[in-house]
């Protein structure tokens, strides 16, 4: 599982792994603190762990990581602070707050319909199913799954820690 750095160049880190195996990962070229990602690691729970940065923050210092949070990978460093950054806010709001999209809030899931105009942290625990959050909105299955479109339309279930649209 140890992480070997092949080269750097253009802020562009090549990391060669088991878990990660060969992936370049772009930084600022004034990251101040990194994080070493461990199995399990989401972008949420990093966040949350440090507590002092927001994860479009996160996003921003590590686009290769993606909005969603699928480019993570174990045993890579991710940038966690620069000189320039002063945290203002709250890290996270609290899972089930609906959200404008006036500035498209992150992580969300994959494929949700570029129209939305409200999304929805989702939670861990069984009041986070998807039939529960298609009744706290008002909307129907049909509406949620045309949105979310990577949702399984046999199999609903949302990603805790992602937001979905509603």
């Amino acid at each position: 599982t140890a992480t070997t750095i092949i080269r750097a160049r253009d802020n562009c880190t090549t990391y060669t792994s088991v878990a990660a195996r060969t992936v370049c990962y772009h930084t600022p070229s004034d990251c101040s603190a990194t994080y070493l990602v461990q199995p399990g690691d989401s972008c949420t729970s990093i966040a949350e762990s440090y507590g002092n940065f927001t994860l479009s923050q996160f996003f921003y210092w590590n686009p290769d990581v993606g909005q969603t949070c699928l480019g993570l990978r174990a045993y890579v460093l991710v940038c966690i602070d620069t000189p320039w950054y002063r945290f203002l806010g709250p890290v996270q709001k609290p899972a089930g707050t609906v959200e404008s999209s006036e500035a498209v809030p992150v992580p969300i899931m994959p494929a949700i319909v570029n129209s939305c105009t409200q999304f929805e942290l989702v939670g861990s625990g069984s009041e986070y199913t998807v039939e529960s959050i298609v009744a706290a909105n008002n909307i129907t299955m049909d509406q949620f799954l045309s949105w979310n479109q990577y949702v399984d339309k046999t199999n609903p279930t949302a990603w805790e820690g992602y937001r979905v649209c509603v």
